[in-house]
């Protein structure tokens, strides 16, 4: 029913993002752990070798050896440099992801978070045990939550009772659903096909199976939809 790509950059503008970021992050983090390691095992070989016998070492004189930082500056650097590379990195991207999604819908960032997007489609996410249900602005309500692929849509998440989590791990989506709190995410879907909906917050026995599907669709495919008031599609899974 449900595919899980280890790529899902072509979902969504989100999981472009995310996961160029994340190759980033893993790319400076194997580099930093090659550095670490190799220090380890470097070092006390380089120290082992020009110690000086116990015999030469005379109370209350410093061997000229300790005091040398050299070792030390230098993975405090490394360690400085990748945090600031992955900062830069990460400002960078969101500031590019910003720039298109204005480009592209005409909207910003701060426009999707404060559900207030012109053009965007508003779905109400309603989670209870165990189970999802998904309003649209004309009154629709449906178990199986269908999107249009190319346009913004925004979430507005709650609970009926305990904490849950509304997840659609393939478009990079995650956003908490707590009682009596409305918390906002976005997306803009790419790529029609049925996507994995689960809760990822421990919320009782039937947690494992709080799962609903997410169906993208063509524009057109959509808007017959949403104006046939939810009648129930048969779609070809894929994407």
């Amino acid at each position: 029913m449900f595919h899980y790509p280890f790529d899902p950059s072509q979902f969504s503008e989100t999981a472009r993002v995310w996961w160029n970021l994340f190759g980033f992050y893993l790319t400076v983090a194997i580099l930093l752990g090659i550095a670490v390691y190799a220090a380890l095992v470097l070092i006390p070989f380089i120290y082992s070798r020009s110690r000086k016998a116990v015999d030469e070492i005379k109370p209350g004189v410093v061997p000229g050896e300790r005091g040398r930082n050299a070792y030390l500056a230098v993975i405090v650097v490394l360690i400085l440099a990748s945090f600031l590379a992955v900062f830069v990195e990460s400002y960078i991207s969101v500031n590019e992801l910003a720039s298109l999604i204005e480009e592209e819908y005409g909207v910003t960032i701060e426009q999707l978070q404060a559900g207030e997007a012109d053009g965007a489609l508003v779905v109400e996410v309603r989670g209870f045990q165990w189970g999802w249900t998904f309003k649209y602005p004309n009154g629709i309500e449906s178990d199986v939550l269908y999107l249009p692929a190319g346009r913004p849509v925004i979430f507005k998440v709650t609970s009926d009772d305990v904490f849950h989590a509304f997840s659609i791990p393939d478009l990079r989506v995650k956003v908490d659903a707590i009682p009596g709190q409305v918390n906002m995410g976005w997306t803009v879907p790419q790529t029609p096909g049925t996507y994995r909906i689960q809760c990822y917050e421990l919320c009782g026995v039937g947690h494992a199976e709080m799962i609903s599907k997410a169906v993208v669709l063509p524009p057109e495919l959509f808007d017959f939809w949403y104006e046939s008031l939810g009648e129930e599609l048969v779609v070809e899974e894929g994407g």
